[in-house]
């Protein structure tokens, strides 16, 4: 279950490379605001994940139809951020309130389908089939917080560590995360 958890949080996604992103662009500091909702977001959906297991299961395929193509759809557009952030010059408070801000980062883990898909996966396989104690569940999703915020800082010290080298190729950075974004849609809707 661990490994698992590891694998899903450290991997790239819509979360971490906004992270990079973000990090990159405003230092670790400027990723505070997206990185606190996105891990409010995700601790919300671990445990509704995980209470409502037995539940979502029968729900899911009219769910993820609609969850998928909004996801992709988000993805899309922050992808067109990203894109578009690397012809621009500013890098100021403004420009940071604009993207790092509490609800980009709610949205980002509302529609974030590699999360939902982890949290109903890590439930359905390796808690639920063994025990429905409320306890462990809260237990399992405060672990997976744990490791998503550990996740998301270092994608985001990564960013910032590569603030320098980034800004003098931001236009290329910019396309490539937006490129990056774009495959994420494309494959979650696939």
């Amino acid at each position: 279950m661990f490994i698992y958890m590891l694998i899903m949080m450290f991997t790239p996604g819509p979360n971490n490379l906004t992270m990079l992103f973000l990090g990159a662009r405003y230092g670790i500091k400027g990723t505070r605001k997206f990185l606190i909702a996105s891990a409010a977001c995700l601790l919300i959906k671990s445990l509704l994940c995980g209470l409502l297991n037995l539940g979502l299961a029968e729900l899911m395929p009219v769910i993820i139809g609609y969850m998928k193509w909004a996801g992709a759809a988000y993805m899309l557009y922050l992808g067109i951020v990203m894109a578009r952030s690397g012809w621009k010059e500013e890098t100021s408070l403004a420009g940071q309130q604009e993207e790092s801000t509490y609800l980009s980062g709610v949205l980002l883990q509302l529609l974030n389908m590699k999360s939902w898909i982890a949290c109903i996966s890590l439930f359905a396989v390796y808690v639920i089939p063994f025990t429905k104690s409320v306890f462990t569940i809260t237990w399992v999703s405060a672990l997976f917080l744990g490791i998503m915020i550990v996740a998301s800082l270092c994608w985001g010290l990564f960013g910032s560590a590569m603030r320098k080298f980034i800004n003098r190729y931001k236009k290329p950075f910019g396309i490539v995360m937006g490129l990056s974004l774009l495959y994420c849609a494309v494959t979650a809707v696939l």
